[in-house]
């Protein structure tokens, strides 16, 4: 039986290369804004659960520090922490409709960012919706992590059951987040892609792929532990090429505030140095982006390949998959 996981990395290697030439500015800027919005699609490790060791509990007056403090400044904690949660809905809102404006333009081989926006809105806001409620399911596991953590803190007649109760409920929630991770990667990933070809919402789209992935587990194993490596792989490459950017950039900046603090005041020493730190820092954000883009196509079209090649049914790149493989004197697994 054909490993999908391991055949499929060289057709997703020459789609990508495809997919991106001829150089066009104008479509390399629309799929970086794009990218920005788009995370990964592996399926990341889970994290280790710490014990209690040899901590000390926190003392009465400690936390009656703590508690006035929160008391005192009620309004303005409750003002930052809906701040910094509209901005992040109104971020993952966006992300959520471009992961299909991402996958349209990998099918078609044709980038229209407000094209596709406009035509998958609604399905990108039940996809909002479905990560809305996986991060519920995540902000639950931690607060069971977290209320454990509380009784264990002097609550509980001895130390040894307070340990013993933060260590299950830190491993039953550790396996929660696991799971939740698992889901929201494949549903990125494969899902949606199925949403697109059957123009379905999250749920009938999971019904549609979950025969899928039973029936083909073993290479959806394959394929999240060859996804997991890649992203390894993927995000120290990343971070070398960011490296040499920033290097090259950073050269004629310091050569300037150099020459700035041999023979000007130091007020203007600051100046300069704002004036042209916030242009670095654009430059560097565009460019950590520009890197993603093939990093991500890459990524995407790999998963793309998997779910075609598992069921023809689903194969959201039929024609991308015929002219990869019929460029090299393969045949389609299709």
């Amino acid at each position: 039986m054909a490993l999908y996981a391991i055949d499929d990395l060289e057709d997703a290697w020459v789609a990508t290369r495809e997919f991106l030439t001829p150089f066009s500015i104008k479509r390399l800027s629309v799929l970086a804004v794009i990218v920005l919005f788009v995370g990964g699609t592996s399926v990341p490790g889970g994290g280790g659960t710490g014990g209690t060791g040899g901590a000390e509990p926190a003392s009465g007056s400690d936390l009656e520090i703590v508690r006035g403090f929160l008391v005192e400044n009620l309004f303005a904690i409750g003002l930052l922490v809906g701040a910094v949660l509209a901005v992040g809905l109104a971020f993952l809102l966006v992300g959520s409709v471009m992961e299909f404006v991402f996958v349209e333009s990998l099918r078609t081989d044709e980038v229209r960012f407000w094209g596709y926006a406009r035509g998958h809105f609604e399905q990108g806001l039940r996809l909002f919706g479905f990560r809305v409620a996986l991060g519920i399911v995540s902000l639950l596991a931690i607060a069971v992590v977290a209320g454990s953590g509380l009784l264990a803190a002097g609550t509980l007649p001895t130390a040894e059951v307070g340990g013993l109760l933060f260590a299950l409920a830190a491993f039953v929630s550790g396996l929660a987040l696991v799971l939740v991770a698992v889901v929201d990667a494949f549903t990125t990933a494969f899902v949606v892609p199925v949403m697109l070809v059957r123009d379905s919402g999250v749920i009938a789209g999971w019904r549609a792929f979950r025969s899928t992935l039973v029936g083909a587990w073993r290479q959806y194993l394959a394929y999240a532990i060859a996804a997991l490596v890649l992203e390894v792989v993927a995000g120290i490459v990343f971070g070398l090429l960011l490296a040499v950017v920033a290097v090259v950039l950073v050269i004629p900046l310091a050569v300037v505030v150099g020459a700035v603090a041999l023979l000007a005041a130091e007020t203007l020493l600051v100046a300069v140095a704002v004036v042209l730190g916030l242009p670095f820092v654009a430059l560097l954000i565009l460019a950590a982006l520009l890197i993603q883009v093939p990093i991500r196509t890459y990524l995407r079209y790999y998963a793309l390949f998997v779910l075609g090649d598992t069921d023809r049914t689903l194969d959201p790149i039929p024609e991308v998959r015929r002219a990869v493989r019929s460029a090299d004197g393969r045949q389609a697994a299709l």
